[in-house]
């Protein structure tokens, strides 16, 4: 049985906005221009990014914003559940927008370095059982599978 590798799903900026407006409130931090256009420009990226990735995009796009603001509101976004904050290889922290691939999981493979997300109803419903067990509700999870290709002189995504 294979796994379905996950699709993107479209995101409704404003439902973000709404949903980082009332977090901002509710924590009774300030709802600033930076702060939404930095929201913003995170739905822009392609896949996972580094904090510093997106401070380089935004000054690209002729964004005036500090670095630490870009670290301090991605720090935000992912209290608010809005982003996902990885550590795949033990180096620099990746970010990825969550509404646009929910309940996914990544296989990478430690030789050629590519990276597959999937979704595998089976593992949600195994993670919720487990959780369960433990008298506790599941509200995510994060699985990273670390493989290595069975060929690697053949591999096409072999790096280098």
């Amino acid at each position: 049985m294979e796994a379905p590798e996950a699709k993107p799903t479209a995101v409704d900026m404003d439902e973000l906005k709404r949903h980082f407006a009332a977090f901002l409130q509710e924590q009774r931090y300030r709802n600033t221009s930076e702060r939404m256009r930095i929201l913003e420009r995170v739905a822009e990226m392609p896949g996972h990014f580094t904090a510093d990735e997106l401070y380089v995009y935004m000054h690209t796009k002729g964004d005036k914003v500090s670095r630490a603001t870009v670290y301090s509101t991605l720090e935000l976004l992912r209290q608010c559940d809005l982003v996902v904050r990885h550590s795949f290889d033990g180096g620099s922290m990746k970010y990825e927008l969550a509404a646009r691939l929910p309940n996914h999981d990544h296989l990478f493979c430690t030789d050629c370095g590519r990276m597959v997300e999937f979704c595998f109803p089976q593992l949600r419903e195994l993670v919720q059982q487990i959780a369960q067990q433990y008298s506790l509700r599941a509200v995510r999870h994060s699985l990273h599978i670390f493989a290595r290709c069975p060929r690697l002189a053949e591999c096409p995504h072999r790096l280098g």
